[in-house]
């Protein structure tokens, strides 16, 4: 069945376990997997199929991809489903988009972090003057967060005139706050810095160095890309991204996204939780939606070095009865008007 799009609404999708210890021998999947045996890569099948038999006690996932050191060493689709289809990647994008802010640095079309939003978007010439593009980063610009946590601007047709609007709340950098306007700009700030838009820039310094080339990108009805949300394509292709994060932004010996600007952005909030539930260290990475990790779990990766599997089994379990918890409230919620 090729290219079927899933159509889960706030559940998650898929859940993907990318498991990889360093090794000399660098193997990156290219327009195609290698797919072996578990025992191949020093892990009984046995630990694998129950990772996969776990992931699937949650009715809503459609996919799981098991790799280490770059191969697939375990895979299962639900019924209806299978390696070319499609799944929606919801705020997961936040994390692809954000990369691009990484490699513009490196570039030098973006001066650093703490650069002034108003360096590229003369809009922010008010009260929004003093925040910077890390404070967009980590949630904590203080813009304006209403009750509906601007949920509508899904609904708009044009997602940026809307985020534009947004004024301040709050002090910058004081608050975490999960607000969908701050991942919105920056594909603002990507486009003024580089003249070209996010979706473009995605493609040609992300996804053509990582062989993808089955993939939708999602725009509201202005052609604005949502660089807050919302990237299609296989569990295969979302699996490469773990890998490339795994690796310390390389891919194929090509620095794609610098080293020290992950370690800098995937670390502490809710990254240090699911550090701490995996008992990883802090030179292990790990990426998951954006910082910090979300645990609605409407999409979720976890990369680690790992020597003991029975650890991982004991924590994927603990941590997906935690997302089924929270998974029940959202439709508690959802059922009742609240979303």
């Amino acid at each position: 069945m090729q290219n079927k799009t899933f159509s889960i609404f706030y559940l998650p999708i898929f859940l993907f376990f990318s498991i990889f210890i360093h090794s000399a021998d660098k193997y990156y999947p290219g327009s195609s997997w290698e797919l072996v045996s578990a025992e191949s890569q020093g892990i009984e099948t046995k630990n694998v199929e129950t990772l996969i038999d776990i992931a699937f006690t949650d009715n809503s996932t459609l996919g799981v991809v098991v790799i280490k050191n770059g191969k697939i060493i375990g895979e299962k689709y639900a019924s209806g489903y299978d390696s070319d289809s499609h799944g929606t990647s919801w705020s997961m994008a936040k994390s692809y988009y954000a990369a691009l802010i990484g490699i513009s640095i490196d570039r030098g079309e973006i001066g650093g972090l703490d650069d002034k939003v108003l360096n590229y978007l003369e809009y922010f010439n008010d009260e929004r003057s003093e925040i910077t593009i890390r404070d967009l980063l980590d949630m904590s610009s203080g813009l304006d967060f209403p009750s509906h946590e601007h949920e509508k601007m899904f609904f708009q047709d044009d997602h940026l005139a809307y985020a534009k609007k947004v004024g301040v709340e709050k002090e910058a950098g004081i608050k975490f706050e999960y607000n969908n306007v701050n991942s919105m700009l920056l594909g603002d700030i990507l486009y003024q810095a580089t003249g070209k838009k996010a979706d473009v820039l995605f493609e040609e310094r992300i996804l053509e160095p990582l062989e993808i080339t089955d993939y939708k990108l999602w725009k509201d009805e202005k052609g604005n890309v949502m660089t807050y949300c919302c990237v299609d394509m296989s569990a295969r292709d979302y699996s490469k991204f773990g890998l490339l994060f795994a690796r310390n932004g390389i891919w194929n010996n090509e620095q794609i996204i610098s080293k020290n600007f992950l370690m800098k952005h995937f670390k502490l909030s809710g990254i240090q939780q699911q550090r701490d539930l995996l008992d990883l260290t802090e030179d292990t990475p790990c990426i998951g939606g954006y910082r910090p990790m979300r645990m609605t779990l409407k999409f979720l990766i976890l990369v680690a070095s790992l020597v003991n599997i029975h650890l991982l089994i004991e924590k994927m379990t603990l941590l997906l009865q935690e997302s089924q918890n929270i998974i029940n409230k959202t439709q508690v919620i959802s059922r009742s008007g609240g979303l």
